[in-house]
């Protein structure tokens, strides 16, 4: 079996996981997806990671992204419309205080541009903090990270444009807590919890 055509694990701290709806999501929550995508795919090789992408739950029903096109605001369901794995993460003892700065943040930079550049550049942990991504542009788990920054829940040291969505799995270890798979069998992508 190739690689790409393994199931996507994440390494299970606790085995397990469970399916959710999209109605058990707080604002602010963090989802980690990825898709067979050639793009996802390449991500995924040049990274090493088994996941992807890194994206905001606003609330209401929807997400906000960095993706080709910008950053943008997407339902639920278009926003995983082509995903295989999305999973979700919360900060523990989120105040409706912090998560809404941490979206009014994100939802004020919709319309901003994606960071091809930063993407690339943030497996550097050198090259991502001399060059990183211009400050009016993101890629996806730069905006999580800076949203989160900005609304006075930093998850991270490292300058935001050096922050993969592998790295947030890797924070979500330590800091977050598990909420459920949105998409994916939980047996096949076993949960991360924190240790």
């Amino acid at each position: 079996m190739a690689i790409l055509d393994e199931p996507i694990a994440l390494d299970p701290a606790a085995g397990g996981g469970r399916c959710i709806p999209d109605t058990e999501l707080n604002p602010a929550d963090i989802i980690v997806s990825t898709t067979k995508a050639n793009i996802s795919r390449g991500i995924r090789i040049g990274t090493g990671a088994k996941v992807s992408h890194a994206a905001l739950y606003a609330g209401n029903g929807s997400i906000i992204e960095a993706i080709g096109e910008g950053v943008v605001s997407h339902s639920v369901d278009l926003a995983l419309a082509d995903d295989v794995l999305a999973v979700a993460y919360r900060s523990p003892n989120m105040s409706p205080e912090i998560a809404d700065r941490i979206v009014r943040y994100a939802s004020s930079k919709i319309g901003a541009p994606y960071s091809i550049r930063g993407a690339v550049m943030s497996t550097d942990m050198v090259m991502c903090r001399i060059v990183g991504s211009k400050p009016a542009t993101f890629f996806c788990s730069q905006l999580v990270i800076e949203a989160y920054k900005q609304g006075g829940r930093p998850l991270s040291n490292s300058p935001a444009q050096c922050v993969t969505p592998d790295d947030l799995v890797s924070i979500a270890r330590n800091k977050l807590v598990y909420v459920g798979h949105l998409l994916g069998n939980p047996s096949w992508f076993p949960v991360i919890a924190p240790n």
